[in-house]
């Protein structure tokens, strides 16, 4: 685990804070990323794996509406996504992750396109990645270290 990583959950543990997690493209990655670090369960409130446009709108209230408007690789699903895992486990903060891993594009989103919604206490950020230079699992990978990054400079661990 990185630096940053390990600074972000220690920050979380300090200050008595919980995460939680709705997953697409990153298919639990930053969960599991969580997990590795020791006293875990401090911070951590749980998350789930939302691939299906279904189970976005059943088990954390992603609009449908919004999801025939913007389509399901969107900042506005990224940001309902964060807030509806936050409401369902009860977090502190949540973070949502929706993209085109690959091997296709998805709803005219390019592979290497992913949204991520971060929403700490009622505020909501969203951040757009792109890199279609990288393949799948390390764009996944890439994702989570931008959700980790960002939380950073949310939080006020580093600029």
């Amino acid at each position: 685990m990185t630096d940053r990583k390990r600074a972000v959950i220690e920050y979380l543990r300090v200050n008595e804070l919980t995460i939680s997690a709705a997953e697409s493209l990153t298919g639990g990655l930053f969960q599991s990323t969580i997990v590795q670090y020791p006293g875990a369960s401090k911070v951590f409130e749980g998350g789930l794996v939302l691939y299906s446009k279904w189970s976005k709108i059943k088990l954390v209230g992603v609009s449908s509406d919004l999801i025939n408007k913007y389509g399901v690789v969107s900042s506005e699903v990224a940001a309902e996504m964060a807030t509806g895992c936050m409401r369902v486990m009860q977090s502190d903060i949540g973070i949502g992750f929706t993209g085109a891993a690959g091997p296709r594009a998805v709803n005219g989103n390019s592979v290497g396109t992913a949204w991520i919604g971060i929403n700490i206490k009622g505020k909501m950020k969203t951040y757009l990645v792109n890199d279609a230079s990288l393949g799948r699992n390390d764009f996944r990978q890439y994702c989570v270290d931008v959700a980790f990054k960002e939380l950073a400079k949310l939080l006020k661990i580093e600029d």
